[in-house]
């Protein structure tokens, strides 16, 4: 059993993590967000719902934006906001460019790819290499010498088109201009030679491709919510992006000592051309700093910037070229005039010469349609910023501090709101007017970035494209390979094609089938990281509860108490608690459970419970656990606390339950509450139903405690007040999830994601709240109305006169502790044990009708008796004082069912029990009444049945010690409603057994308790009553 205890714990417990997990992800989403704040951007979804469109990411954002210009995904943490809005834009890029930064998941993003490069840094950093960067860019020198060789590289790359061309065979042009643009900036930003596109440098091959993966890698962290899981487990694309990062780190750190070498030989200015050469003369300067690893970084920065997006950029060109032959036609024409060639022209070096300066700004419109290529295809698809503190966007919609605020360039470029309705079209003209270029607003046309960040390179991307593209159009018409085939971008840093081929078919779908295994394999990859995480944490958490479980517990040290099990036991045994306890009791009067931090020590032994509650009374506290379990439903009230709250609390109740004026006004509302009972239960009565007798006593009890307690008439009973009913359920539902948590070793992670029983208990605490709050403010303006002691005979009426002398302490949420820890004691208790007393009557007829018997004799009543207001009114203080047997059957009901089952101290100091075992500071202590109740060796052998005789000697009551009978509590904390209770039992059992005989409504149903902090009937107490009088 224990062995299938311990599987049924872990199963359990995997499944709740699991679950947990879960949600807290759930919650961390929706938390704190705003959803429903129109002055935030409307919600859309969640950011799971990225990851699921990733494929047709920027069409799938694109959509949402034609209606929404500006809306919201959520993540964990905060809002991901995108804005398709011109004025946002200009906004964050440059109104308030100093609250808009890269943001600390922006710079973790891109940290392994792109280092402490200019795209992934801000402050000086970013002002470092911006300043370096924009002189080299301004110098004249830089401009002819990448001018000449954008040149020769187009050169080359006409004649390698050639040879398809001639053959007739198809080939991917977007992988030619990949390699013709890496051999470019290679040769401008770094002084190498590469030669990648005539294939004779391998490892530049292996650089482009690993580049090629880690920009893929790199932009799954964006959508991606499992990458840091997947980068510390090393698998999935971060084991890609490791890879990659590799070689790209031994191909850069090479060319990087290449360059060092070359420049301490040489010192001529035709080295120094390049830019690498400019900043490690830079580096000269400041060593430490511009280190080589800093060097790496800004190399990257500068490849993304000048090979993927220039290639990127103009693989796109031909697509729309192709799709549009006229346009294509226009080009070409264009290029004849300018450079005054024709068709005939097969001098390759000869026309590209002519490609000079003036040339170049005279092609209009070729500048036009390489704009229009950008507008709708731009090379950064999406970019994001991260709000350092709250703003207010120029469209009205708030942004928290912290929130990422992405502006879609993809999906403003198919904007009509922007570009008109033929935004979505391939226009070229609509950049000119009179034939001569116009340029646009860079918030609007945002492909080259805007702002104190705009492009600094966007005069050389704009030639090197001219260049390249006036070389191939001037010598090639171009069509697709394949007409049919759709061509799709792949979700990068950089908009790459996907398989965008003007030939090598069969190699393409090939592609497409390694692609889909790809995809495959991350879905089943993030599948594993899931289970693997999971076992990962169930292990991890376990292993930690078991070390924390089973450290300095001295579980073989005879001194101290027996070790029973573990914590886990006792919420595997929640349903069936006080029995499993009592069972362990009958061998082991003093035992433990073993928990995190220190044990829990429970004791069914008289002389322990004397100890704790009497003897050593300074010594044992409500402890850190009994405060904190109990702080949400019952705050600062009397039964939560101990020290000086405690004791101010104690003193005025004590006062007021010792005055004849509450006994006696607390006696007229009893009676008057008995009276409407009775005429309910008649109705059922008279028809033959069951009711719940449970359900009506909890509403007669809560109406009576309201009136004498706080003043209040709240008609539960007869169904009048449907707050009341609500915050009856509200207060019976918080005292479930409250009493769970002293079984729960999880209830805190539960509170933390507001799920299960903690949930429950947040909503209830907020419907109790709201009701006690308004009840206090009520009877605040009743008492600054009216001075006459009718209106102060109740108890809260005399706390807040009492709180005038102390409003600071004594303030409203102290009252409402007050009012709800005096709830528990005269509505819940009370209640429970009425219930628990008429189902033992219905179990023991015979004990009922002696108490019928007795009420008859000390009220000198008879069983046609059918006034009930004149009958209650006999139940006098004279006649309660004689119902001896009553309050014997009453006594023994409480003893087997007692109000607070179970109780709890917790030792300040190391001590003694009087049985000789030792007590640890920390150790929470529990005095099981519901145990003690049952113990052969408290009570005698007839410990289990029902027996009020055994309070009686010669018919008069024989009280019994308190720490033995436990059910009202003992020592300094003795229960001061003791009397009260009791009168109140009293009072409503005769009323009800003088006319009615009970019996249950289904002799076979099997009653159990339901667990809260006080001991409920599970499901209810169905009940018949038989009328006793006749009319």
């Amino acid at each position: 059993m224990e062995i299938l205890t311990s599987i049924a714990i872990t199963v359990a417990t995997t499944i709740f993590i699991v679950l947990s997990f879960t949600i807290y992800l759930t919650i961390r989403i929706f938390t704190g967000k705003s959803r429903n704040d129109k002055r935030y951007a409307p919600v859309h979804a969640t950011v799971f719902a990225l990851l699921f469109h990733r494929d047709e990411l920027y069409d799938y954002e694109t959509e949402i934006a034609r209606t929404k210009p500006t809306y919201r995904f959520l993540s964990p943490g905060q809002s991901e906001i995108l804005t398709a809005d011109p004025r946002n834009v200009e906004h964050i890029l440059k109104t308030r460019f100093d609250n808009y930064s890269k943001g600390p998941a922006g710079r973790e993003n891109l940290a392994d790819l792109l280092g402490h490069g200019i795209f992934a840094v801000d402050g000086e950093k970013w002002r470092q290499q911006r300043k370096l960067a924009s002189f080299e860019f301004s110098t004249r020198v830089l401009r002819d010498f990448s001018c000449s060789v954008f040149r020769r590289n187009a050169s080359k790359l006409v004649g390698f088109v050639s040879g398809f061309a001639l053959s007739g065979k198809a080939f991917d042009s977007q992988d030619m201009l990949m390699r013709c643009t890496l051999d470019s900036i290679f040769k401008v930003g770094f002084g190498v030679e590469l030669k990648c596109l005539d294939g004779f440098s391998k490892k530049g091959e292996e650089f482009m491709e690993a580049f090629d993966e880690g920009n893929v890698a790199t932009s799954s962290r964006y959508i991606d919510p499992l990458w840091k899981l997947k980068w510390f487990l090393n698998i999935g694309s971060q084991y890609k992006l490791k890879k990659s990062i590799a070689t790209i780190d031994k191909f850069v750190y090479s060319l990087i000592t290449t360059k060092r070498k070359e420049l301490a030989e040489e010192h001529n200015t035709v080295v120094r051309e390049d830019i690498l050469s400019r900043f490690l003369v830079e580096s000269e300067k400041d060593p430490e700093n511009m280190n080589d690893k800093y060097l790496r970084d800004i190399i990257l920065n500068f490849m993304i910037a000048g090979k993927d997006t220039t290639a990127a950029s103009l693989s796109w060109f031909l697509y729309m070229l192709c799709k549009n032959p006229l346009v294509q036609e226009k080009i070409v024409q264009e290029i004849r005039d300018v450079t005054s060639s024709h068709e005939k022209t097969t001098d390759v070096n000869g026309f590209i010469e002519s490609i000079n300066e003036e040339a170049l700004d005279q092609m209009q419109y070729l500048h036009a349609a390489l704009s229009e290529t950008l507008r709708l295809y731009p090379p950064v698809p999406v970019d994001t910023r991260c709000a350092e503190n709250d703003d207010v966007l120029p469209d009205g919609h708030r942004v928290s501090k912290g929130d990422n605020v992405y502006y879609i360039a993809y999906a403003m470029g198919r904007m009509t709101y922007i570009w008109g309705q033929d935004a979505e079209e391939f226009k070229p003209e609509r950049w000119l007017k009179d034939g001569v270029f116009q340029p646009e607003s860079p918030f609007k046309f945002i492909s080259f970035h805007a702002g104190p960040r705009i492009c600094l390179g966007k005069d050389f991307a704009y030639r090197q494209m001219k260049i390249v593209s006036m070389a191939l159009l001037h010598f090639f018409r171009f069509k697709m390979a394949d007409e049919k085939s759709s061509v799709r971008y792949k979700t990068m840093l950089t908009l790459h094609l996907t398989d965008f081929s003007a030939g090598r078919l069969k190699k393409a779908d090939n592609k497409k089938r390694k692609k889909k295994t790809s995809k495959a394999m991350e879905i089943l990859t993030s599948m594993a990281i899931i289970v693997v995480t999971t076992i990962f944490i169930v292990l991890s958490f376990a292993l930690y509860l078991t070390i924390r479980i089973f450290t300095g517990k001295s579980r073989n040290d005879k001194r101290y108490t027996p070790v029973h099990a573990t914590i886990f036991d006792l919420f595997f045994n929640s349903d069936k608690l006080h029995d499993y306890e009592t069972e362990i009791a009958r061998k082991k009067p003093t035992f433990r459970f073993l928990s995190p931090g220190q044990s829990e020590i429970l004791t069914a032994d008289p002389r322990n419970v004397e100890h704790i509650l009497k003897t050593r009374f300074d010594n044992y506290s409500k402890g850190p656990v009994g405060r904190e379990n109990l702080a949400d439903l019952l705050g600062h009230g009397i039964f939560a606390v101990d020290g000086k709250k405690w004791k101010q609390q104690r003193k005025l109740v004590s006062f007021e339950f010792s005055t004849r004026v509450l006994r006696n006004f607390s006696c007229s509302v009893f009676r008057r509450s008995a009276s409407m009972l009775v005429s309910f239960v008649a109705e059922f009565a008279l028809s033959g139903n069951a009711f719940d007798a449970q359900d009506m006593l909890m509403r007669c009890t809560l109406d009576s405690i309201f009136k004498v307690g706080f003043g209040v008439e709240l008609r539960c009973l007869d169904g009048f007040s449907k707050e009341g009913e609500e915050f009856m359920k509200a207060f019976d539902e918080g005292n479930v999830a409250t009493s769970s948590r002293f079984t729960d070793p999880l209830w805190k992670l539960k509170c933390f994601l507001n799920i299960g029983s903690e949930s429950r208990l947040q909503k209830s605490v907020a419907t109790i709240d709201k009701f006690v709050y308004s009840l206090i403010t009520t009877k605040r303006k009743e008492l600054a109305k009216e001075q006459n002691t009718a209106v102060r005979e109740d108890i809260l009426s005399k706390f807040l006169l009492e709180s005038e002398k102390d409003p600071e302490n004594m303030n409203d949420k102290y009252l409402r502790d007050i009012i709800l820890n005096f709830m528990v004691a005269g509505k819940d208790t009370t209640a429970a044990s009425l219930s628990w007393f008429l189902y033992m009557l219905c179990k023991n007829p015979l004990v009922q009708e002696k108490i019928v018997q007795e009420i008859r004799d000390v009220t000198s009543s008879h069983e046609k008796t059918t006034d009930v207001n004149g009958f209650i009114e006999s139940i006098n203080e004279e006649a309660l004082d004689q119902m001896q047997y009553l309050h014997a059957a009453l006594s023994e009901t409480v003893r087997l069912y007692p109000p607070v089952p179970k109780d709890m101290r917790c030792a300040e100091n190391d001590d003694i029990l009087p049985d000789g075992h030792r007590v640890s500071k920390g150790d929470n202590i529990y005095y099981i009444a519901y145990t003690m109740g049952r113990m052969t060796y408290i009570w005698g052998q007839d410990a289990e049945e029902f027996k009020p005789e055994r309070w009686l000697k010669d018919g008069v009551f024989q009280t019994e010690s308190p720490f033995k009978f436990i059910s009202f509590h003992a020592g300094p904390r003795i229960c001061p409603g003791k009397d009260f209770a009791y009168r109140q039992m009293k009072i409503v059992s005769t009323a009800l057994l003088h006319f009615f005989r009970f019996k249950m409504a289904d002799e076979k149903s099997n009653v159990c308790y339901k667990r809260m902090l006080t001991l409920h009937v599970e499901g209810g107490l169905h009940l018949c009553a038989i009328p006793r009088t006749s009319s």
